[in-house]
């Protein structure tokens, strides 16, 4: 069984390709700068690391490239994409979907009535996500969605201090954002004291920042 992992961000996208029967690693690979003249790529197929850099449009661009050069003759380690038993996504912000969701009309109109929210990585991926159900239909999508590890957070402590009415009828609250690293850093922590009942401050520091107050890993 072969997974492709992908995760966009708003003029990124990277990948990873994996077969599942022994867990390893077919392909990896990036592309930056998409939609700026020229967008650099970095692919590593079987072993053999080649880069350059073309024109990327837009992302739907970019993972339809990829997939060619997935399933090229000369370069590519699939015969068909038809190969792939499934497409993951890290996705950022679903709305009342949270956690691993199956990518659905649904879960994609939810996550398009969330773009003012994400302007900037909900487009991107709606466009991947909508491109590949269309290109690839009988391949499930799953997206974990970021906000997911964030839904122990008690309720009175999403609310922002606005009209509450905002809150119920427009959806501004306190979602919670890089959930796969602060679940990481609260795990491996808790790993390496021995302790289970830590409280503990998570900061994820990147092109987007966020800090995260951890306690008994929630």
């Amino acid at each position: 069984m072969k997974i492709l992992v992908a995760n966009l961000g708003s003029t990124s996208f990277k990948f990873r390709l994996f077969d599942m029967a022994d867990e390893t690693l077919l392909a990896r690979g990036g592309i930056e700068r998409i939609g700026a003249e020229s967008s650099p790529w970095l692919f590593d197929i079987d072993g053999n690391e080649v880069s350059g850099s073309d024109p990327m449009p837009d992302h739907a661009v970019a993972v339809r490239w990829t997939l060619e050069q997935l399933t090229d003759p000369e370069v590519g380690c699939l015969e068909s994409a038809d190969e792939v038993a499934a497409i993951g996504f890290k996705a950022v912000h679903g709305g009342r979907f949270s956690g691993v969701q199956r990518i659905t009309p649904e879960v994609l109109e939810a996550m398009e009535s969330m773009n003012a929210v994400a302007p900037a990585h909900n487009p991107p991926y709606i466009a991947a996500m909508r491109l590949l159900s269309e290109r690839l239909p009988e391949i499930p999508l799953v997206a974990a969605f970021e906000t997911g590890f964030h839904q122990t957070i008690p309720e009175a402590w999403t609310c922002y201090g606005i009209p509450y009415a905002w809150t119920r009828e427009l959806g501004i609250r306190r979602y919670g954002f890089h959930g796969a690293s602060h679940r990481y850093i609260a795990e491996r922590t808790a790993e390496l004291s021995g302790r289970s009942d830590l409280r503990v401050i998570s900061c994820h520091l990147g092109g987007s920042s966020s800090l995260c107050a951890i306690h008994s890993g929630k």
